[in-house]
């Protein structure tokens, strides 16, 4: 078993998104057998605690904050990410102070899973893994035609950041630190040429043992109201408007239909309007954001999720409906294209496709898969064994294969 020192900035249960890769790095480790050690911020000990009522024996945390007067750093805009980066840096000083020895085989950096920002446990002298981490995912040319000007321009400047990760002198010391570099597929042409024999593709997430125990069953039927979910911010690049679209479409085809929307975000009330002038207001239904526990009821309501996002790395919730047996209509972009395939939903192509052609062709994917007899049911059984091909155990064996048996001794 490896005596792993876990780099979890964000590291918090049942939130979702980043918090929830780093808890779940630190929970499967130790599940495992690894002896782990945490170091994250201070702000998530209270959370942790709460949740960790029965200390694990092979999982510790170190809660660290930077001094009062940096803290306020988080308040300005732009401050976060220094603040962040401040944090990164001092954290492997504060790891020299609580264990001089270095009583560890391994250093990894889980969060923030990104790679435009560097890590520097590097500088601990151990062999060091950076990731998996993510960001190389881009929105098709052509799919920007619907952002506002003000939207478009964010994207230019992510283009931009990520062009300018292969010169960053901080980034360049991480991955040239690094023993392991892991990066999502979209995320590997990232990595400077000189450095990428270290590097591997694989997705940043996983599910956790608990969630591939859920189970959903679609009601019996074969008129009944097709149920459409989407959980996630709303965020310009989560494709929400072309979900609305594309129910827009489906309901002079199918008018039986529903589309519930869990979440929250600036692009609220400009999707708002968009569903009005759609005539979608009885059709949709606006939920917004819950903790992680109180989703499963919405996987279980549902039939199937349609999750248009242009430039997810992972897609959490896409695993999270899988479990629950969600057949997933979704692009063929980043994590999400890359999960789902013709056995538990459709991940709809988009070359060349404008927002409009792209909602037709997700119209047309939800009406075959309701108009064909028992292909719901298909692609639900599918969806739940789909999942067990993402379980985060599988993610951390693929990284810390555990020894084998010794075989048993033979009777002399």
């Amino acid at each position: 078993m490896a005596r792993i020192l876990l780099s979890a900035y964000a590291c918090e249960p049942a939130r979702g998104s980043e918090p929830s890769v780093g808890w779940s790095w630190a929970t499967e480790l130790a599940r495992l057998g690894h002896e782990v050690t945490v170091i994250t911020r201070a702000a998530n000990q209270a959370a942790i605690e709460k949740e960790a009522q029965r200390p694990s024996q092979h999982l510790r945390f170190v809660y660290y904050e930077l001094p009062p007067s940096l803290q306020r750093l988080r308040h300005y805009s732009g401050g976060k990410p220094l603040y962040y980066v401040l944090w990164q840096c001092f954290a492997v000083q504060r790891i020299r102070e609580l264990f001089p020895a270095l009583p560890f085989d391994v250093v990894q950096h889980v969060t923030y899973v990104s790679t435009r920002y560097p890590s520097f446990m590097g500088g601990l002298g151990l062999p060091f893994w950076f990731g998996p981490v993510s960001g190389g995912e881009r929105v098709p040319r052509r799919l920007r035609t619907a952002f506002s000007r003000k939207q478009r321009f964010r994207e230019r400047l992510r283009d931009l950041s990520n062009f300018l990760v292969q010169f960053d002198p901080l980034l360049r010391r991480t991955f040239r630190q690094a023993a392991r570099i892991l990066v999502t597929h979209d995320t590997l042409a990232l990595v400077p040429r000189r450095w990428r024999h270290k590097s591997s593709a694989r997705l940043a997430i996983g599910l956790p043992a608990l969630a591939l125990l859920d189970g959903h069953r679609r009601p019996d039927g074969e008129s009944r109201e097709l149920r459409l979910l989407y959980v996630g911010r709303l965020l310009h690049w989560k494709g929400v408007d072309i979900a609305l679209r594309t129910v827009s479409r489906m309901r002079q085809r199918h008018p039986a239909i529903s589309f519930t929307i869990v979440g929250d975000g600036p692009a609220r009330s400009q999707l708002c309007k968009l569903g009005r002038e759609l005539g979608l207001d009885g059709l949709v239904r606006w939920v917004k954001w819950l903790p992680q526990r109180s989703l499963a009821s919405y996987y279980r309501e549902s039939d199937l999720l349609l999750f248009p996002s242009l430039r997810d790395s992972g897609g959490m919730v896409v695993l999270e409906s899988l479990a629950h047996g969600l057949p997933v209509v979704c692009t063929d972009l980043g994590g999400p294209g890359l999960i789902i395939n013709s056995t538990c939903g459709r991940a709809i192509a988009t070359q060349g496709r404008t927002p409009d052609q792209l909602a037709s062709a997700m119209a047309d994917a939800l009406l075959d898969i309701v108009s064909v007899p028992n292909r719901m049911e298909s692609l639900s059984l599918g969806a739940r064994v789909r999942a067990r091909d993402f379980s985060f155990e599988k993610l951390v064996r693929s990284l810390y294969p555990l020894p084998e048996a010794a075989p048993a001794a033979t009777p002399s």
